[in-house]
């Protein structure tokens, strides 16, 4: 899950309703998210029981209980008023919950299925409270989590390592040539660089994935769903520009850049898409 301000701006292209919703559903999520990465200092049976605690919380807003944190009472809120599906949530603790020890993917078969967990279940929460009429459209959630998470996976190589974790499918590693040891390093060799760079392009083909899945009819819907890619596809693209180069700082979109991106999206999504007849609302 990202940690900067990138989702902070798709949240302005929503009607207040909507804005406090999936406010409350993201503060959520990052609570869930540091139990894992800002309690390392714990032990490791400590820091899983408050994962357990955060899905006693999904547990309460779904079965009639009362959650006892702030968090968990902001998103019971929410699930009385919209028609969030209970499992993704379950699912996102789940894959949290992976990274609590040394975190290794075999293939990007098994990566995917980590994303999936931690990236685009969000996704599917959030239409619920944007809204959509075509089924179709829990496909594009899926594929922009997707296209999220593998850029945060590329960006955070460094940080990641740092916390004794690698989201580069480990066969990808042999067939270049790369061991961890390399990546630690931090050296943008040629053998380095070919494997940044094929992740990038796996994000790149992912966020177009995501593009042809949109049904067009909930475009305007998913506004704010399409600023989140856009800025991301910006981040994307400036890694790409620095050959990969994810060692030597931490890339980031400029904030007026955001903004500006913002804007564009908004304007252009409602100038190339019909206005919906009805929004799929709250229960």
């Amino acid at each position: 899950m990202g940690r900067d301000t990138n989702f902070a701006y798709s949240f302005l292209a929503l009607s207040p309703d909507r804005r406090e919703a999936i406010t409350a559903v993201w503060d959520f999520c990052r609570a869930v998210d540091d139990e894992v990465d800002e309690h390392e200092e714990r032990p490791l049976a400590e820091r899983r029981a408050a994962l357990q605690g955060w899905a006693g919380e999904v547990a309460a807003c779904f079965d009639g209980g009362t959650p006892k944190t702030p968090q968990g009472r902001a998103l019971a809120s929410v699930v009385s008023r919209f028609p969030v599906p209970r499992l993704p949530l379950d699912q996102l603790i789940e894959g949290c919950a992976m990274d609590l020890e040394p975190t290794r993917f075999a293939t990007f078969c098994d990566l995917r299925g980590y994303c999936y967990k931690v990236a685009s279940t969000v996704g599917l929460v959030c239409i619920e409270i944007f809204g959509y009429e075509n089924p179709g459209t829990r496909q594009y959630a899926e594929e922009l989590g997707l296209a999220l998470q593998l850029t945060n996976i590329l960006r955070d190589v460094p940080s990641d390592l740092g916390r004794g974790r690698l989201y580069i499918p480990l066969d990808e590693l042999r067939a270049h040539g790369v061991t961890e040891d390399d990546l630690r390093a931090g050296t943008l060799t040629p053998a380095v660089s070919a494997l940044l760079e094929r992740q990038a392009l796996r994000a790149r083909e992912q966020f177009a994935r995501a593009e042809a899945a949109l049904p067009p009819e909930d475009a305007r819907r998913l506004v704010a769903a399409r600023i989140m890619g856009a800025i991301y596809r910006d981040l994307l693209e400036r890694i790409t520009a620095r050959d990969c180069d994810v060692f030597t700082e931490r890339v980031r979109v400029p904030k007026f850049h955001k903004a500006r991106l913002a804007l564009a999206t908004w304007v252009k999504t409602m100038a190339a898409s019909p206005a919906p007849e009805s929004l799929r609302t709250a229960k």
